[in-house]
């Protein structure tokens, strides 16, 4: 069942399938949600962002447990007390109503993950039957990672990978039957999952967040120069190892390694556009010696990109 306060007022229904419904939040570029009712209180739901607005979450009931896997991307959350928070690529999380984030965006545009959230108000006694046959012990998996301080976060091992990719190849394909099965098969998993399974999961300060993007901002603006790291975190009156830690948090990588890549995948484009000259598109991205540049792109590419520009000809 759609509701419209889960969403926003842009949001709207764009397909409506006996199993399933998808959801368009009616965002600045891409925003879809395919929700599945696996049963009373128990849903499924796939996200596909390419977008940089940021999200209200959804309006919950008080006794909730939500499992989100992040297939790519990167999820930002923002919680009640202005810290903000990270679900990495390739990593999935289990947390309490507690800490719901209060909105939500994605720090590197583009996302796709699932999640499945459990009202346990909502549960029927049916399905408190087929967990207690299981079994599946919820309070427990609320207790024993400590889902009351915070949010638990892992690395996905080879069995949960495994899982969740079953899940996305399943989307819009299998009936409404298999997701119920894999929904108990994620829970029963939970079951077994201690605290010294995590990592360690960090918050981070709204404020110092917004100064990491603002330096952010700053150099993927200024690709043709070399600004100084450690002049820009003083103008921002933040530490510098703070910011490379924080920065890797938000985009995933260390501030070099990131800038190198963005300036990689946009001379890929420029290449394939076939308007101007390596040279010139070296010089562009900040590269005085043309060699230093194709050096790069192949380190990123395996291939030159004389070649590249070639092969996709």
């Amino acid at each position: 069942m759609f509701k419209q306060e889960w969403y926003g007022a842009q949001a709207k229904v764009i397909e409506q399938k006996e199993n399933y419904n998808i959801v368009d939040y009616g965002c600045e570029g891409k925003g879809t949600v395919t929700n599945y009712n696996l049963f009373a209180g128990v849903q499924i739901s796939f996200l596909e962002f390419n977008t940089t607005e940021v999200f209200e979450s959804q309006k919950f009931n008080s006794d909730i447990i939500a499992i989100s896997h992040c297939r790519f991307g990167r999820y930002e959350c923002e919680f009640a007390n202005h810290t903000m928070a990270y679900l990495p690529e390739g990593y999935f999380s289990v947390n309490g109503t507690k800490y719901l984030p209060i909105s939500f965006s994605f720090s590197l545009q583009k996302y796709s993950g699932v999640s499945l959230v459990i009202d346990k108000q909502a549960l029927d006694p049916g399905m408190h039957w087929m967990m207690g046959m299981v079994p599946i012990h919820l309070e427990k998996i609320g207790t024993t990672l400590d889902l009351e301080k915070g949010w638990y976060v892992s690395n996905t091992p080879s069995k949960l990978q495994q899982l969740f990719s079953e899940l996305y190849a399943a989307n819009g394909i299998e009936q409404i039957g298999y997701f119920k099965i894999k929904a108990i098969e994620l829970l029963y998993h939970m079951d077994q999952l201690t605290l010294n399974n995590g990592c360690d999961f960090k918050y981070f300060d709204k404020g110092q967040i917004q100064a990491t993007k603002r330096i952010h901002d700053y150099l993927v603006s200024h690709l043709d120069e070399r600004p100084s790291l450690n002049k820009l975190t003083k103008e921002e009156h933040i530490n510098l190892s703070l910011f490379h830690s924080i920065f890797a948090q938000i985009y995933g990588d260390t501030p070099y390694a990131y800038l190198k890549k963005y300036k990689m995948n946009l001379a890929a484009q420029y290449l394939l556009e076939g308007k101007r000259k390596i040279g010139e598109i070296a010089a562009e991205l900040g590269y005085s010696n043309a060699s230093k540049f194709a050096k790069a792109f192949q380190s990123v590419y395996d291939e030159l990109p004389k070649d590249y520009r070639k092969k996709q000809k």
